[in-house]
């Protein structure tokens, strides 16, 4: 089994940081480039995370987890004056760095369980498909609170709690069913939040399953207000790239929160 375990490379588990495995950074690089505009974080997950962040006129802004820095440079042209991006992966960073800079936008190797250390406020906390790697939701949520001036907004993405619920086993290839032409999404273990571990690009990763009321008491118990909730499904347009992406229809992919302090 040439499956590298998370963990047995990269140290602690509850920062788990899959991005500077080479192999794995290879891997998503290459899906990432090659699929460009054909794939659901370009189709779905990016336009409908960004039809949430407000006008962003003179707002500093944080994100967590912030990958390539894309979102950086769009926050940026939205008009925010300051924005500082956090990622606990090296690589990660260096191309954000190269591909996705500005004098007002800052770059931090830090993990998301940390910014409790950060010693500044913000207007808006973003966050793209990052916080179901995090273990401890609600201390996360309580330390966004914190960090956020009044008034502040929290806008963040996941993978959908439906999607993720099932704790895969070794035979398991998919988690839904395909009757006379409809896909059937199966769920199990939705009541059992913890770790679900699933191959991806030949790392075996470790993410996150809490169920709708973990993920909004989390929220309404740090003091937010919830503003908005989105379940996506794709346009006519992202079905006509990606013929497949009409099942979204019967098994949504992504969760997107706003709420506000």
């Amino acid at each position: 089994n040439n499956m590298i375990k998370y963990g047995d490379k990269c140290g602690i588990f509850m920062k788990q940081n899959i991005y500077d495995i080479k192999t794995f950074s290879e891997a998503y690089d290459k899906m990432r480039n090659e699929n460009r505009g054909k794939n659901a974080n370009d189709l779905i997950e990016i336009p409908n995370f960004r039809k949430l962040i407000p006008d962003l006129n003179n707002k500093k802004v944080l994100d967590l987890g912030c990958g390539y820095g894309e979102n950086e440079i769009y926050c940026r042209e939205l008009g925010a004056k300051a924005v500082l991006g956090i990622d606990i992966s090296e690589h990660m960073l260096k191309i954000a760095k190269d591909n996705n800079s500005d004098r007002e936008i800052k770059y931090k190797l830090m993990a998301m369980e940390d910014i409790g250390n950060l010693e500044e406020k913000f207007d808006v906390v973003i966050s793209s498909l990052a916080i179901h790697y995090v273990k401890d939701y609600d201390k996360l949520i309580k330390d966004i609170y914190d960090l956020l001036n009044e008034d502040g907004i929290l806008i963040f993405s996941i993978d959908h709690p439906l999607r993720i619920a099932n704790k895969f086993e070794p035979w398991m290839k998919k988690n839904y069913t395909e009757i006379n032409g409809k896909w059937f999404l199966l769920v199990s273990d939705y009541n059992r939040e913890g770790v679900r571990e699933k191959e991806w690009n030949g790392i075996m990763v470790k993410k996150y399953h809490r169920n709708f009321s973990s993920l909004i008491n989390g929220l309404v118990n740090s003091g937010f207000k919830i503003d908005k909730i989105l379940e996506p499904i794709p346009d006519e347009e992202s079905i006509k790239i990606i013929p497949k992406y009409i099942y979204q229809y019967d098994r949504p992919y992504f969760l997107f929160i706003r709420a506000k302090k």
